[in-house]
């Protein structure tokens, strides 16, 4: 696994085995930072189910300011720990050992917000519409910040909420991209989760 673009373009992060993550395709995590690159540049970063921390690297690389990762496994943990020191953006870098719904609501009570929140739960389990209803609960996203969600494509998503509503969707085999931005304005529209 490579980080594609950026300062650290081409260096090698390591993967959780197999069994313990499903991690994102070169090309998908590729055509989503083509999507967002323009909001990178400074910007706080939230990377949950982070598995080896590949969304959140690939941010740091292209010019984020900081990223927080959270995973419940302490080998993923480790694992992100071990990239973030690769890359020498562990002053930029901040892993949480948590429940990711737990750590939403823990970072809203502190009053933290960021510009991208990148959510690549286990697919087919429920975890990605969790993931929204828990945005749409606890506003952690800074005025039009973006929530990416990667999930497989049997998973239908709301298409607004309290606090986001879809900006696009992409379709790459059975995984779903849904970015959201968020909006606080459409709170009555319908499919509201």
């Amino acid at each position: 696994m490579r980080i594609i673009g950026g300062e650290h373009r081409g260096r090698k992060i390591i993967r959780p085995e197999a069994e313990a993550t499903r991690p994102t395709k070169d090309r998908i995590r590729e055509s989503v930072f083509n999507i967002v690159s323009e909001r990178l540049p400074d910007s706080d970063i939230l990377d949950i189910f982070a598995g080896s921390g590949a969304y959140g690297l690939e941010a740091l690389s292209r010019g984020a300011k900081r990223a927080v990762f959270v995973d419940n496994s302490k080998y993923c943990a480790s694992i992100i720990k071990n990239n973030i020191n690769t890359l020498n953006v562990k002053y930029r870098s901040k892993v949480i050992i948590s429940d990711a719904f737990e750590t939403i609501e823990q970072l809203y009570n502190k009053k933290e917000k960021f510009d991208l929140l990148f959510a690549d739960p286990p697919y087919n389990t429920g975890l990605a519409k969790k993931t929204l209803i828990k945005v749409n609960q606890y506003d952690i996203l800074n005025e039009f910040g973006l929530l990416i969600i990667e999930h497989h494509v049997e998973e239908v998503l709301p298409q607004t909420g309290k606090n986001v509503t879809i900006l696009k969707k992409k379709t790459y085999g059975d995984t779903n991209i849904s970015i959201y931005i968020k909006n606080g304005e459409n709170s009555d529209l319908p499919g509201n989760v």
